[in-house]
């Protein structure tokens, strides 16, 4: 082999390393569907797993569709992560769960015109409470919803509202950030005639799940949380929650 030839070899070598570490440099990052029930969208919990997944070098695209379809599909692997579900014994089975992402307190909301409190669930006996058809609270408001609890039942925490405001009700049962949502939109008008009732009845703990029948689901769960960490030390999370009014009262 002459030098020169020689020379043409290695640099035809070295430009196929080039190209092909270029090519892994700049692959186009994977994408994960995310999936959520339809409350959520435009929500914190969205752009808080949007910023997390990003700082670790995922795309993700986000679907809304009821709650049922979006943890049955997800336990079977149809989408790739399932968005900020409660932790239970059953679902971790199937499930595999990242770091808590938010803080979900479920509340009750009544007229700021209505004497109302309360100390223990007995407490609330003597009142009409709006709820969401087949909704969990905790144990303790579950066992007492069915043995003496005077309940009315719903499709959406919309409906619920204006029947609390006509005067219907004297209590909703539902989730702070949804509520205030509603207040903010829906509601705008009128949300200066309402007001929780404390304590919540039950917080719970929101974390994003990745089904045990994806064979990447550990790296995922794990990449998750290190995105989520360096948010949360960036104070990226901070401003998101600050924006959605995480920390706002009635």
């Amino acid at each position: 082999m002459t030098p020169k030839s020689w020379r043409i070899k290695v640099a035809t070598v070295f430009i196929l390393g080039m190209i092909f570490i270029s090519g892994s440099a700049f692959a186009a990052p994977k994408t994960l569907v995310v999936a959520g029930d339809e409350e959520k969208q435009g929500g914190y919990l969205v752009e808080i797993t949007r910023e997390a997944f990003q700082r670790v070098g995922y795309e993700t695209e986000f679907l809304f569709v009821p709650w049922s379809r979006a943890l049955k599909r997800s336990i079977a692997g149809e989408y790739d992560v399932l968005l900020a579900a409660y932790y239970t014994k059953e679902r971790a089975e199937k499930l595999a769960y990242s770091n808590p992402i938010g803080v979900a307190q479920v509340m009750l909301l009544k007229r700021k015109d209505s004497v109302i409190s309360y100390q223990t669930i007995e407490d609330l006996k003597p009142y009409r409470i709006g709820h969401i058809s087949n909704s969990k609270v905790s144990p303790e408001f579950d066992r007492a919803e069915a043995e003496y609890l005077d309940m009315e039942y719903a499709f959406d925490a919309e409906t619920n509202i204006r029947k609390l405001l006509a005067g219907r009700l004297d209590l909703v049962v539902e989730k702070k950030q949804r509520i205030i949502q509603l207040l903010d939109t829906d509601f705008a008008s009128e949300a200066h005639k309402l007001s929780f009732v404390n304590p919540p009845l039950h917080t719970n703990y929101f974390h994003n799940c990745v089904s045990k029948v994806n064979p990447d689901y550990q790296k995922i769960i794990q990449d998750f949380n290190l995105g989520l960490d360096i948010i949360r030390k960036d104070g990226t999370e901070a401003r998101i929650l600050k924006k959605h009014g995480e920390d706002r009262e009635l």
